[in-house]
């Protein structure tokens, strides 16, 4: 049988595997506790958006963002891990109305851990990028698995809303 020479094609690289994974990894806790996670396809910062329910089945106002980092190993700092976000991306969560929840996704571990991001950012001003740099180093405390707890704790962070103070920086 003669080969066929199709020409230059796109690939899929391990990145596009285990980002895949990434996201399989976190819908399954979403889908266990009973909400909903929806892929988002056009990747502008966010890659899921969960909706939750309340314990009768009700569906709750505001969505939840998810954005996923996937590597193949976490940057390790004593219990964090650690890893630098692109200012752009910052600059958009920041300033989101509804919670953005950065996930960090360990491939040959497979174990994903979370960080409330406009949380983070409010509880320590110094966290916040320097004027002019391209990224922001975050760390994500090991003792924040994502697991089903993680799940109930982030529905629970988006009733109490703490994310909504008033920014008075840019």
């Amino acid at each position: 049988m003669a080969k066929s020479n199709f020409g230059p094609r796109k690939r899929r690289t391990r990145q596009h595997v285990i980002a895949d994974l990434s996201v399989h990894h976190v819908e399954g806790f979403i889908l266990e506790e009973g909400h909903t996670a929806e892929r988002l396809s056009s990747d502008y910062s966010y890659d899921l958006l969960m909706r939750t329910f309340d314990e009768n089945g009700y569906v709750e106002p505001e969505p939840i963002y998810f954005q996923l980092k996937a590597t193949e190993s976490l940057q390790t700092i004593g219990s964090t891990y650690s890893f630098d976000v692109d200012v752009r991306d910052y600059n958009l969560w920041i300033h989101e109305e509804m919670p953005v929840i950065l996930i960090l996704f360990d491939a040959s571990r497979k174990r994903a851990y979370w960080l409330a991001v406009q949380q983070y950012f409010d509880e320590d001003l110094t966290r916040q990028p320097k004027k002019g740099a391209k990224t922001v180093r975050v760390r994500v405390q090991e003792r924040q698995p994502v697991n089903r707890r993680a799940i109930q704790r982030i529905r629970e962070l988006n009733c109490s809303k703490p994310w909504r103070k008033l920014r008075l920086y840019p």
